[in-house]
């Protein structure tokens, strides 16, 4: 009897069946404002800890980063949290992400693994953090760093950049600076353009970094999903050779090559030394290098028309760029004009938020109207262009047009509370 009783007693707390999935809204215990989105896939048992994945995204949108993780979760268990606090402007970000982790740690069956990941201002947030804590591996998509930032990361950096990006310049210096690359760098390209890459690319990474970042379970490298990923990595470099695009296909080649436990599948060293010899990838790295160069020059040439270009002009240059984004049949210079008019956009932004402290209503309305002109239903423009009424003293103008900035998808409500008064806000 005494030997029953111990073995039910074993036993105790332990499922023999299959934990399904858990999707919630969970807040730090410490800072209750501090809230974020938890995803746990499916678990063969409830003692099982995963790695955990840390999602920032620009925006503060956790739930939208989040569901883009999702597929990536599943396939290659991990646990996902996705911060709704930290944004763009966020002072203390290091703090309120630690203040996150701590509170994961407590709460969740996290194992030693953690994965980050951030979209634009929010790539540079986990960049940054990353400098001072430990991690097995980060995901920056739409932003990147230097090389002796990300050498001193010492773990695995997959930067997934947009050819159209208006950031693609910071991870296009790698391109043609193979031997000065920090190896722990690997590189994704997509015409996604300045927004998250898609589940299938993220998917990728978080299984790149599941059989080869620092602390990666060997258990998990010798299960029939490495031979599965590298056969799904091939069949990729191989679609892109089909499609003509080189560029692409070398990348992924670089990153699967020299390094990790993937040698033992398909060699893909020689298949990286063979494409990065082909004569169409060094044509389309001609290309992209000319391209490239005609970019930086017109930069600086448009922060200095920003300044002493009439709207009139401002006009032209956004209509004839839109023409060559429309009628260019070579994908470098399409990818090259947008990453213009992606370039002027965040110029506006940025002017626009220039012009507010010192209430410079005339600036601001010079600036909004190439804003408009280039984005007509971007939420922030919108909301810029309230602020010229609620300086005029014209409330009612200045209440509609905060209307149609929320309709557009403006959401900082604590921002909005800050910059203007009590008696708009509150009809909103």
């Amino acid at each position: 009897m005494l030997f029953c009783v111990l073995v039910s007693c074993s036993g105790a707390g332990k499922s023999n069946g299959i934990i399904k999935s858990v999707e919630k809204t969970d807040s730090c215990n410490l800072n209750s404002k501090n809230t974020y989105e938890v995803y746990i896939p499916q678990r063969n048992n409830a003692d099982d800890k995963l790695p955990v994945v840390v999602i920032i995204d620009a925006h503060g949108n956790g739930q939208f980063a989040l569901n883009n993780f999702k597929r990536a979760a599943n396939q290659y268990p991990a646990i996902l949290i996705a911060s709704n606090l930290i944004k763009n402007g966020f002072s203390g970000y290091k703090s309120a992400i630690q203040t996150l982790m701590d509170d994961v740690r407590h709460k969740y069956p996290i194992n030693e693994i953690v994965y980050m990941t951030g979209f634009s201002g929010g790539a540079r947030m986990v960049l940054d953090y990353g400098l001072t804590h430990p991690l097995n591996g980060l995901i920056m998509c739409g932003a990147l760093a230097n090389a002796d930032q990300i050498n001193t990361l010492r773990c695995p950096v997959i930067a997934i950049s947009g050819m159209d990006d208006f950031n693609f310049m910071e991870t296009a210096q790698y391109l043609f600076q193979e031997q000065s690359t920090p190896a722990n760098l690997k590189i994704e390209l997509t015409n996604a353009s300045h927004s998250w890459p898609d589940s299938l690319m993220l998917s990728n990474a978080l299984g790149f970094l599941s059989f080869t970042g620092e602390g990666a379970d060997i258990a998990f490298r010798n299960e029939p999903s490495l031979k599965n990923f590298c056969q799904h990595q091939l069949a990729r470099i191989n679609s892109l050779k089909q499609q003509g695009d080189f560029l692409k296909a070398v990348l992924v080649a670089r990153n699967m090559a020299f390094d990790g436990p993937f040698s033992s599948y398909v060699n893909f060293d020689s298949i990286f030394l063979a494409l990065k010899t082909h004569p169409n990838y060094i044509s389309q790295l001609s290309r992209l290098k000319k391209c490239l160069q005609y970019e930086t020059g017109a930069r600086q040439g448009y922060v200095d028309a920003f300044q002493t270009k009439d709207t009139l002009w401002w006009k032209t240059e956004i209509r004839t760029t839109e023409y060559k984004i429309q009628t260019e049949q070579d994908s470098y210079s399409k990818d090259m004009y947008r990453r213009i008019k992606g370039f002027w956009g965040i110029a506006c932004y940025s002017l626009c938020k220039q012009a507010l402290h010192p209430q410079n209503a005339e600036a601001l309305t010079k600036i909004l109207y190439v804003y408009r002109m280039l984005e007509p239903e971007n939420p922030d423009m919108l909301y810029f262009s309230a602020f010229p009424p609620l300086w005029a003293g014209n409330n009612e103008t200045t209440l509609s047009t905060l209307k149609k900035a929320l309709k557009a998808g403006f959401s900082d409500r604590s921002q909005l509370k800050n910059d203007f008064p009590e008696s708009i806000t509150t009809k909103l």
